[in-house]
């Protein structure tokens, strides 16, 4: 089961190097490439994984420059990915305590196309999560499930491990956060069987830096996918928002 890990990582030294030690310990048997795509750190970021590179040349680093944004780096980290590796694994780099986690994924995988961590299937797996990030969470999966007809309870965690032909039948456009969305929709719009795992979801301590999900900018972007996926459904709900995109134009 060859495996590609794609991590988005912008200023991340706090975290960096423990996230991708503790893959290697634990996961060594399935990694055939770890790629970090940097976008655009000011700190050490780039220099950890460059040291981690020296000794083990499964982890590599992308150096994204201008213009920056997690979409765009999950899609330049895409383009890496070795046509050896049958799976994609997507994680945020702060995931250092769901690590012990990755291991149903590879159990449960051979069931399904893909699989999406939910920070929703239990209860008490969202530890310290802001109230505001929730309710727009929960806002946006009711109107999945109202205008797409797709019940799934966390579409946009940037925690998704996907046969890698799926990345070869979708197209992501997003820039933002957005783009979260987009590769929890997509495919199962294109009618691959994508199912769920829970997981616990940890607000950062201090040592773990600062979060770049800003709610605002990226709700924009959330909205456009969430029209964009109308096009591709089939549901009567769709509709509505097709004749609303109509009338935006």
């Amino acid at each position: 089961m060859t495996t590609a890990f794609i991590i988005p990582a912008r200023n991340e030294e706090q975290v960096i190097g423990k996230m991708l030690r503790f893959i290697l310990a634990i996961y060594d048997k399935y990694i055939n490439q770890i790629i970090v795509v940097d976008d655009g750190s000011s700190d050490k970021t780039a220099e950890i994984i460059e040291k981690i590179y020296k000794s083990d040349k499964r982890v590599f680093l992308i150096k994204k420059k201008s213009p920056h944004g997690v979409g765009l780096a999950i899609r330049e980290g895409l383009k890496y990915v070795s046509p050896d590796c049958e799976y994609v694994f997507l994680l945020d780099a702060d995931f250092i305590r769901n690590i012990p986690d990755l291991e149903d994924f590879f159990i449960k995988i051979k069931d399904y196309d893909g699989l999406i961590g939910s920070r929703y299937l239990e209860k008490n797996s969202l530890v310290h999560y802001p109230t505001l990030k929730k309710i727009f969470n929960r806002l946006f999966h009711l109107c999945v499930r109202v205008f797409l007809g797709i019940n799934r309870s966390d579409l946009t965690n940037n925690f998704k491990f996907y046969r890698r032909k799926i990345f070869n039948s979708i197209t992501l456009t997003a820039r933002d956060y957005a783009v979260n969305a987009e590769t929890g929709l997509y495919p199962i719009l294109k009618g691959f069987k994508i199912g769920e795992i829970p997981v616990t979801w940890y607000a950062r301590s201090r040592n773990m830096g600062s979060s770049k999900f800003k709610m605002l900018q990226v709700t924009p972007g959330y909205l456009k996918v969430l029209l964009h996926a109308s096009l591709m459904s089939k549901s009567p709900g769709s509709g509505f928002l097709r004749a609303f995109q109509k009338l935006i134009k």
